[in-house]
């Protein structure tokens, strides 16, 4: 069979469309727990003070009507292209009731594919990257740390010979 080298041009242009697509999305992936706080005032303090710490600006996005918390992006650039990234953590409470809290915590991640100046904010060209998985589970181990500080280990063995 004799395929005309324009067809054969088109069909090898089409294959590889999917692999050139720039604007991919990729999916939120959360982490979630349930938590007991004594307040919802102690729940946001904490989820503040853990974003602080872990390097995420505070951005305007702490709405406790929402009972949302978006930060602002944490940029870490690097010389190469697609290297320097940036990560915005999102925050959700939902009340299960007297003092218990279902949360859910992500890091959304994008890479900057600006080759020219990747080290200036202003030239950055920002790609969807798939999320943080790892920050997301520290900045949730984080929140649960710091509200139960002292957590129960049960009765300590006995020590042998006792």
């Amino acid at each position: 069979m004799k395929i005309p080298m324009l067809g054969f041009g088109l069909i090898a242009l089409l294959a590889l469309l999917p692999a050139c697509q720039s604007g991919k999305q990729h999916p939120a992936v959360w982490q979630t727990g349930e938590l007991e706080s004594q307040s919802e005032r102690i729940l946001w303090q904490i989820s503040a003070m853990a974003l602080d710490k872990e390097g995420f600006p505070t951005g305007s996005g702490l709405d406790p009507t929402t009972l949302q918390a978006i930060s602002g992006w944490r940029n870490d650039l690097s010389p190469f292209r697609g290297k320097g990234y940036r990560e915005q953590a999102q925050v959700n409470f939902q009340p299960l009731g007297t003092g218990r809290w279902n949360v859910r915590v992500r890091v959304k991640r994008e890479v900057n594919m600006d080759i020219v100046k990747p080290l200036d904010l202003q030239f950055a060209k920002w790609e969807s990257a798939p999320d943080a998985v790892d920050r997301a589970q520290v900045l949730m181990q984080r929140i649960r740390s710091w509200l139960n500080p002292s957590p129960n280990f049960g009765d300590p063995a006995p020590l042998p010979g006792s």
